[in-house]
């Protein structure tokens, strides 16, 4: 009996030139799925990558010397489920054959090609495996393998039982992990490095209200992150803050840092000192700016020790300061708005 999976699926999607005209593959390696051989008719599912999950889908199909252009459409769940027939125009000529790029679908997509008798179905792969280690399917007689010139994969038939298969040739890639530790460390050895964008600042707080009169400094802590880096000697950074001259109360001295507790997340961390201004935070002084917010930006300017190090431009974070809220006067305001008993009620 035959077994062939249905490609009646979808056939929404319309090709985005007539047959025999081509067009340029513009998929990006970094979120494109590819299907390494394809040929004939048959169609692919998988899931919409951006969007909310329910955007358009763009995909390439490659036979031969053509290349066929087409938009998919998802579902509201995000679901793709894509016909590659005769009937739409998206298949690939007797003859001919290629493969399948998919823009903007999340991995675990997969496809399938109809033969006489069965359907053959493969996963998609990564497009930025395709840089990985290949090898040719062993051939052990009595079966037709085919593939192209420097093709992806091999289609596998049996011709007596029609039974049909992919068979990628791209090998899965160990995980690299990422490098820690210091230079010459095992952990700091065959890893993957990162760069200078991995290394970032955080703010435990990005707005806080001064302290009033004597009360204690509260303190901002800004913490250091980074990731595949390795150290090459003590890890030396410096920072500082900057604030218009009009802001006061700000204390920081230790441009250094210090060092993480352990289990800490971060590398280093410095305290950034908040304490009162009561010449512009008393209602009583009518500051003009009272209730404005001050602006305070953290940066660390440079930092020696590890690699990768920062970028050009160095990090920052900011964060607000505000007066203390009028607390009697808000009260004042609030009996103002109180009308008079619109229903007065006789003694």
């Amino acid at each position: 009996m035959k077994k062939i999976i249905p490609v009646a699926l979808s056939i929404a999607a319309v090709p985005a030139l007539l047959i025999g005209q081509s067009v340029t593959v513009e998929c990006p390696e970094e979120r494109c799925q590819v299907a390494p051989y394809f040929a004939g008719v048959g169609g692919f599912v998988g899931a919409s990558a951006g969007g909310g999950g329910q955007a358009d889908v763009e995909f390439f199909l490659v036979c031969g010397a053509v290349t066929i252009s087409s938009t998919a459409v998802p579902d509201r769940d995000g679901v793709v489920r894509q016909a590659l027939s005769e009937d739409n125009g998206l298949y690939c000529r007797p003859g001919t054959r290629g493969r399948i790029e998919v823009d903007n679908l999340e991995p675990g997509g997969w496809y399938w090609i109809n033969d006489d008798q069965n359907s053959a179905v493969a996963a998609f792969i990564p497009k930025e495996a395709m840089g990985n280690e290949q090898f040719e399917p062993t051939d052990p007689g009595g079966i037709v393998l085919d593939s192209e010139q420097g093709g992806l994969a091999t289609y596998v038939k049996h011709e007596p039982t029609g039974r049909v298969g992919i068979i990628p040739h791209v090998v899965a890639a160990r995980a690299i992990r990422g490098c820690e530790g210091a230079l010459g460390a095992a952990s700091a050895t065959d890893c993957h490095l990162g760069s200078p964008e991995d290394w970032r600042i955080a703010a435990s707080a990005s707005s806080v209200t001064r302290p009033s009169g004597d009360g204690a400094n509260l303190s901002v802590v800004f913490t250091l992150h980074g990731k595949n880096f390795v150290t090459t000697r003590t890890l030396s950074v410096r920072a500082a803050v900057e604030y218009d001259s009009s802001v006061q109360g700000i204390v920081f001295g230790q441009t250094g840092g210090e060092a993480t507790a352990e289990g800490e997340a971060g590398v280093l961390k410095w305290h950034v000192g908040v304490g009162a201004d009561d010449s512009r935070c008393l209602p009583g002084n009518n500051h003009p700016d009272r209730r404005k917010p001050q602006e305070i930006t953290f940066k660390v300017e440079a930092m020696d020790g590890a690699i990768p190090t920062l970028g050009d431009d160095g990090l920052q974070a900011s964060f607000t300061v505000n007066c203390p809220a009028d607390s009697a006067g808000a009260a004042a305001a609030g009996r103002e708005l109180v009308p008079e008993n619109p229903f007065p009620v006789e003694e």
